[in-house]
């Protein structure tokens, strides 16, 4: 199975016939399913751009926190959760069995706050264009909503049927060596933001538990290409884009996998 990865692709950035050019390179790709690993629009245009996505082919996808701008982490989830088949948020329908060796699964992920400069001054974006961050902990909250990432890919993970390849689909690196950009680690004041500790741990834990078994995790959020093996069986793919190559406006086809 032809399968073409997206990550960070910010659709909002793009102008109509840009826009049209982009679906026009997903398309050359002739995939059979697309991978969509997070950040595709903001909470007004997400639902309509995974629904343009879905008429090139099925979208397996998990949202990022650009997904939420100018709304709230429920109301977007609740949005996405009742697309129909051809459009599937996966953390809304747990693990499928996608071709006769690979079963699919993701959760969004947050930078739980749990590694890196917990004192960093870096402002992100998110603290005032996500209903969620406007009160309370700013530290509390993230590592509510990491633990909770955790919680659900724990169920996942004991759910998933038997097969040789697990491909785990999430927004937020699970593993501070995952989170690249411009082609090294991001720096300490980054990675409590870009970072997810919770679901790092529990990834871990189910490999060293399944040695057999091929763990495939495809992540972004951090803006850079990179690949982390912490164990012989996982792999972490974070995607982006090489050092001094714009982003923001510029979508960019990650690969294209062939799924036994």
């Amino acid at each position: 199975m032809r399968a073409t990865w997206l990550t960070d692709i910010h659709l909002n950035f793009l102008k109509p016939l840009a826009l049209r050019a982009f679906y026009d390179r997903v398309r050359a790709e002739q995939p059979a399913v697309l991978l969509v690993t997070g950040d595709i629009g903001e909470a007004d245009s997400v639902v309509r751009f995974v629904g343009e996505l879905a008429a090139i082919a099925p979208v397996y996808f998990v949202l990022g926190n650009h997904d939420y701008y100018r709304s709230s982490i429920a109301a977007v989830r609740g949005a996405v959760q009742r697309l129909p088949m051809e459009m599937t948020w996966l953390p809304g329908c747990g693990p499928l069995k996608i071709t006769p060796r690979t079963t699919i699964l993701g959760v969004d992920g947050w930078g739980d706050a749990r590694c890196g400069d917990l004192a960093s001054k870096v402002q992100l974006s998110d603290w005032q264009l996500i209903d969620d961050f406007k009160r309370g902990d700013r530290n509390e909250t993230l590592q509510r909503l990491g633990a909770n990432e955790a919680r659900k890919l724990r169920e996942y993970l004991a759910a998933a049927p038997e097969s040789e390849h697990l491909l785990v689909l999430t927004h937020v690196p699970p593993f501070p060596e995952a989170c690249i950009y411009d082609d090294v680690q991001s720096e300490p004041a980054w990675l409590p933001w870009f970072t997810c500790i919770a679901t790092g741990e529990l990834l871990s834990e189910y490999a060293r538990a399944h040695p057999q078994k091929r763990i495939t995790v495809l992540c972004g959020h951090s803006h850079g290409v990179g690949t982390y093996s912490p164990l012989p069986n996982l792999e972490v793919r974070t995607g982006g884009w090489p050092a001094g190559v714009d982003d923001y406006g510029n979508p960019i086809v990650q690969a294209t996998l062939e799924l036994a």
